[in-house]
């Protein structure tokens, strides 16, 4: 399909791109147009036209790709960073980090958290994202739930399955969910904080290779909470003999 090339002399601080796309290509425009207008101005705020607008394409594109406007949204709160990261393992060595049975590594977690700090690399569209995740808290419409449970419990789930292995338990007690948590949670603070991580200390998330050996440091630091767990276990079934 062709998208619709805007007016030259147009005001828009962000005028349409006016270029010859394929469906992916036109699809993954739209989401990044949704993600940031629904961002800003919240579902019921964001209207089609403008979304269409600012991705260059007519209404019925939303139609054709998404059903209506509530896939839309849906799709734009759903799919990272609108489908422009790829978080898949680079290589079979990668993957192997996480197949059925496999133990936690500093390897491990470096690629867990490659993966997880991936949509930090685009910059811009990672804090209309994190944005957009708050209005849904505010303003429920259901599509966080969908999120959630394709997006964000496969990617916990892997990680408490590498340490109910490393620890060999039989499943998550408790006190590994906990942990499970505080390990996902030392990443989630760089998505929440952007603004104040770059007024304190710009370097940390500058450019993908600091965001790179972000993930590794952070897989370091991991290790020692995963360290401190196993001490604490130990003492406590020392207590109890």
């Amino acid at each position: 399909m062709v998208i619709q090339a805007q007016g030259r002399k147009s005001a828009s601080p962000n005028p349409a791109p006016s270029y010859r796309a394929d469906g992916a290509e036109a699809r993954a425009c739209l989401l990044r147009s949704a993600l940031r207008l629904f961002s800003e101005s919240g579902y019921r705020g964001a209207s089609t036209r403008a979304i269409c607008k600012a991705a260059g394409v007519n209404l019925a594109s939303i139609r054709y790709y998404f059903g209506n406007k509530l896939g839309l949204y849906r799709a734009a709160v759903r799919e990272p960073m609108a489908g422009t990261i790829d978080r898949a393992p680079g290589d079979a060595q990668q993957r192997g980090c996480f197949d059925p049975g496999a133990t936690i590594s500093l390897e491990a977690l470096e690629v867990f958290f490659r993966r997880f700090l991936a949509p930090l690399k685009v910059g811009e569209e990672s804090r209309h994202m994190m944005k957009l995740h708050f209005r849904e808290m505010i303003e429920p419409t259901g599509a966080m739930d969908e999120a959630i449970n394709q997006e964000i419990k496969p990617e916990h789930a892997m990680l408490v399955r590498m340490l109910v292995a490393d620890f060999g338990l039989e499943r998550a007690d408790l006190d590994l969910q906990r942990l499970s948590f505080c390990i996902i949670g030392v990443a989630v603070h760089f998505f929440v904080g952007q603004n104040i991580i770059e007024q304190i200390s710009p370097g940390v998330l500058a450019s993908p290779r600091a965001i790179d050996t972000l993930a590794e440091r952070l897989a370091v630091y991991s290790m020692g909470m995963i360290e401190a767990e196993r001490s604490r276990r130990r003492k406590a079934l020392k207590a109890a003999r």
